[in-house]
């Protein structure tokens, strides 16, 4: 049994010198935390959602199932939680590093959430982003955005010099680079920066609603906070894409949005809100 590394919870086993970081994983009450399990045919899946102000389980999760293979089936389920503080809890694996969900547009505005999602199935085995024909998003709301300062810019030419040194342009492509900043003042634990490495892997990555990808090989640059202490900033150069199908966009935002066969959510310029 595992779960999905594309699940935007993290279930941490190990031990590290130094302070662990301060900051609590945030989404919003409209996030719709996709939870995976791959196991084997027949596997029975205990799970719960604890309020960590409680120290109790709020509820058993229900996980719905889809077979993969003849050997492997997915155990799959969407949290989405009223304000609070919360771990999930599977028994026989681990439970995960505590998040915080919360309606406050004042902490959200310093968050962008990014949605991912592959082409098919067929390029990963840890994970699942089609059933039964749907297309399925993950959604990450991680602390940071895009400075001004950041912004770099490239063009793709093809000129002819002529004989008396005038320049004439035959082709031309402008570009415009951006540095993705994830972490605030107090930093992130260091997976945040390996699982936005693996989610720049995905076909479809939206930073708020708007497509980017990873420019060539580049990765996220770590920077260290404070020596001793485990909290970190990452900065990760990405192109927006720009030349798209409009067709394949309008399906992408509905399956971005999409809570349930009747329920979608709209983008706002704070957070995201249910519309029925």
């Amino acid at each position: 049994m595992i779960v999905s590394p594309f699940t935007p919870l993290f279930f941490i086993n190990r031990k590290a010198d130094g302070i662990d970081s301060e900051y609590i994983q945030t989404f919003s009450t409209t996030d719709q935390i996709l939870l995976e399990v791959l196991a084997a045919p027949g596997t029975s899946i205990h799970a719960n959602v604890n309020n960590e102000e409680t120290d109790f389980p709020l509820y058993t999760i229900k996980f719905n199932t889809w077979n993969i293979n003849s050997s492997t089936t997915l155990y799959f389920t969407t949290i989405s939680l009223s304000p609070g503080i919360y771990s999930v809890s599977i028994f026989g694996y681990g439970r995960s590093e505590i998040f915080m969900v919360t309606d406050d547009a004042r902490i959200l505005d310093k968050t962008t959430l990014i949605q991912y999602s592959m082409n098919n199935n067929r390029q990963r085995t840890d994970a699942v982003f089609f059933i039964d024909g749907m297309q399925y998003y993950f959604d990450f709301r991680v602390p940071g955005g895009f400075k001004d300062s950041n912004w770099t810019f490239g063009v793709e030419s093809e000129q002819f010099v002529t004989q008396l040194a005038d320049i004439s342009q035959l082709y031309g492509l402008e570009s415009t680079q951006k540095r993705f900043t994830l972490g605030g003042s107090m930093g992130v634990p260091v997976w945040f920066g390996e699982m936005l490495n693996r989610i720049l892997v995905c076909s479809h990555v939206y930073f708020d609603g708007v497509k980017y990808s990873r420019k060539e090989s580049n990765v996220p640059e770590i920077s260290v906070q404070l020596d001793g202490v485990n909290s970190f900033v990452f900065n990760q150069t990405l192109q927006q894409s720009v030349n798209l199908d409009p067709v394949i966009e309008q399906n992408n935002h509905a399956a971005m949005r999409r809570i349930d066969s009747d329920n979608y959510r709209s983008i706002s310029s704070t957070t995201n809100r249910i519309i029925i």
